[in-house]
């Protein structure tokens, strides 16, 4: 498996998502918010995803586009606080990152 550390840590390779209610737990994350796109929900992805958090309280904002906008992070915010978010999950490309990023500066600033 490959790693990148920087100032979160990145795991990579197929078949990664089964750590990830694993990485959860490690960071105490009870309950997330899963942040991705129409794309990459149409595709299955997010499922898989959402398949790995079992016992999990999973909330989902899933309308990132592909220029993740301030409107869109506000209305994940709404999500977050809403459902009593504790962690976000970003599942997809650079979009999904850069708007869960934009999550997390909103929703604690």
């Amino acid at each position: 498996m490959a790693f990148i550390y920087y100032v979160t840590q990145i795991q990579f390779e197929f078949g990664a998502v089964r750590l990830l209610k694993a990485e959860c737990e490690r960071i105490g994350i009870t309950r997330p918010l899963v942040v991705t796109d129409p794309g990459v929900k149409a595709a299955g992805v997010l499922q898989q995803a959402l398949d790995a958090l079992p016992g999990l309280n999973v909330a989902v904002f899933d309308q990132t586009p592909s220029n993740p906008t301030e409107a869109a992070v506000r209305a994940a915010v709404e999500i977050y606080k809403a459902q009593g978010c504790d962690g976000l999950i970003a599942v997809g490309g650079g979009s999904a990152i850069d708007c869960a990023k934009g999550i997390a500066i909103a929703a604690t600033h």
